[in-house]
């Protein structure tokens, strides 16, 4: 509405010039006549209190920069996240190790050793040490050392008890 008006003058006044001018304060003080209930400072009370609307928005405007910061600071600890998650999938899947598996012909299907085997490939490091085991031989040795730990873990247990 006031777009493109500007007061001109001796009357000017701005909310940022922080002194009321003789001519404005001349004119809110109260004349002898019906209106001499109103308080004489009135009009610089609604001053007061637009100025501190003023400064109330510059406190949001430093929260908000400090919301601004601490939803950066997620944003960044959510991508750290998902990095740390890519290095995971880097690490071979149950699937491949099963795979690795399936190419040893000693080992049968239905046998113990590849039932020991798709249990031990739940744990992370050991999927990963045989996937990363390059011979066949070496593999199944693992396996059925890893199996015999197993069983002597087992029969240990069983004794104390």
């Amino acid at each position: 509405m006031f777009q493109r008006t500007a007061a001109t003058g001796e009357n000017t006044w701005t909310l940022s010039s922080r002194i009321v001018p003789s001519s404005i304060e001349k004119d809110t003080q109260p004349e002898d006549n019906e209106d001499s209930n109103i308080e004489p400072e009135s009009s610089v009370i609604n001053i007061k209190r637009k100025r501190k609307n003023f400064t109330n928005k510059k406190a949001k405007k430093v929260g908000g920069a400090q919301k601004l910061s601490h939803q950066i600071d997620r944003l960044c600890e959510t991508v750290e996240r998902r990095n740390s998650n890519k290095n995971d999938t880097l690490r071979p899947n149950i699937t491949q190790a099963i795979e690795e598996l399936d190419t040893i012909p000693d080992i049968d299907p239905l046998g113990q050793i590849y039932m020991f085997a798709t249990r031990l490939f739940l744990d992370k490091d050991k999927r990963e040490l045989f996937v990363a085991l390059k011979h066949k031989e070496v593999k199944l040795a693992w396996l059925m050392n890893e199996k015999n730990v197993q069983e002597e873990k087992e029969n240990l247990f069983t004794k104390l008890f």
